[in-house]
């Protein structure tokens, strides 16, 4: 079975919520027969109908040859800003709208439960009903919450419940830093949100956030950013760095090993040069999709990183499974959660 783990997804049942919600500000548009312009305060995206349909998500899921999608939310939709009682109701109408689309698809969809990061007691409560209560595989949080990267105390209460659950977490850049440097050219959505990602991986090595929690599982989108690429740059520092040594129990690269990463890159080269630098175990199919600047051929693109070889048919057919803590289905039927191997 080919899983994608980083496909998007909104629930009518939860636009039709922020649109109408105090707190949020989100107007949509149709501006084609597929294009749909998603306006949140003074910024604007161009999305299209897939996100909002499943059946236009199966139906690309066939052209691409992806068995299974786990969903989360839209990148444009996140917003740590809202007030949080409203935010935790929209994460509730998200996860619940997840769970009856997986409950229809069986063995086509399963999700990330969206979490309400900006009020962290109840982002924890929401996973546990999210897990427990609906049978969904893990938690979406982004890289930072308005400005405070995962390694700050105040997420504590989120970590603490996915370890005791034993689900990762899927970690997504969402307002990026220096953004009104890169607002032309969409340079933010090019570079800004791997910088993101980048500045949050290090921050979760350094703040010790994967020391606190060594059994945590959690997989970085795009790929992790630029982090892989600056593994030895970082390891320098270190070595030139007593002060920052000492925030280590070990090399930038045994941290680097601890998470997972999707294989939104597009560089095939640099596709194979993650798989040496952290283990093709770590690697998980996605495709970022249905956004245009996701990966056209997820399956494809890892068939010609690595071939026939071991290290793709891992990617493709065994490594989801393992992430998701799922034993005995790393192939076959991917089983509702609750069920037996």
């Amino acid at each position: 079975m080919i899983v994608d783990i980083h496909c998007h997804y909104v629930p009518e049942a939860y636009f039709r919520f922020i649109e109408r919600a105090d707190g949020f500000d989100v107007r949509r548009s149709a501006t084609g027969d597929e294009a749909v312009e998603v306006a949140v305060g003074r910024a604007r995206f161009a999305m299209n109908r897939t996100f909002f349909d499943p059946e236009r998500q199966l139906r690309r899921m066939a052209g691409l040859g992806i068995d299974l999608s786990v969903l989360s939310l839209a990148t444009p939709l996140i917003d740590y800003a809202a007030p949080p009682r409203a935010a935790l109701a929209a994460a509730r109408i998200f996860n619940d709208e997840l769970a009856l689309l997986r409950d229809r698809h069986p063995d086509r969809f399963d999700g990330w439960a969206f979490l309400p990061m900006q009020s962290p007691l109840d982002a924890a409560g929401e996973l546990r009903r999210a897990v427990t209560g609906l049978g969904l595989r893990g938690g979406h949080i982004a890289s930072n919450v308005g400005g405070s990267y995962l390694d700050s105390p105040e997420f504590a209460p989120v970590f603490e419940a996915a370890v005791d659950l034993g689900v990762p977490l899927f970690v997504h850049p969402s307002n990026p830093a220096g953004a009104d440097r890169t607002a032309n050219y969409e340079l933010t959505v090019v570079s800004g949100y791997l910088f993101d990602t980048t500045i949050n991986v290090f921050h979760m090595i350094f703040g010790g956030l994967l020391d606190r929690y060594p059994t945590l599982g959690l997989c970085c989108a795009h790929a992790g950013g630029y982090a892989l690429l600056l593994r030895a740059r970082m390891q320098r520092e270190v070595d030139t760095n007593p002060d920052l040594a000492r925030t280590l129990s070990g090399t930038v690269d045994d941290y680097l090993g601890r998470l997972y990463y999707d294989t939104v890159c597009f560089e095939d080269g640099y596709l194979a040069f993650a798989s040496d630098a952290i283990g093709p175990d770590r690697l998980v199919l996605g495709s970022d999709g249905p956004f245009p600047l996701g990966e056209p051929d997820p399956v494809g693109f890892v068939r010609r990183a690595f071939g026939d070889g071991p290290a793709g048919a891992d990617i493709l057919h065994r490594n989801a499974a393992r992430m998701f803590n799922l034993a005995g289905q790393e192939s076959g039927a991917w089983k509702p959660a609750g069920e037996g191997p």
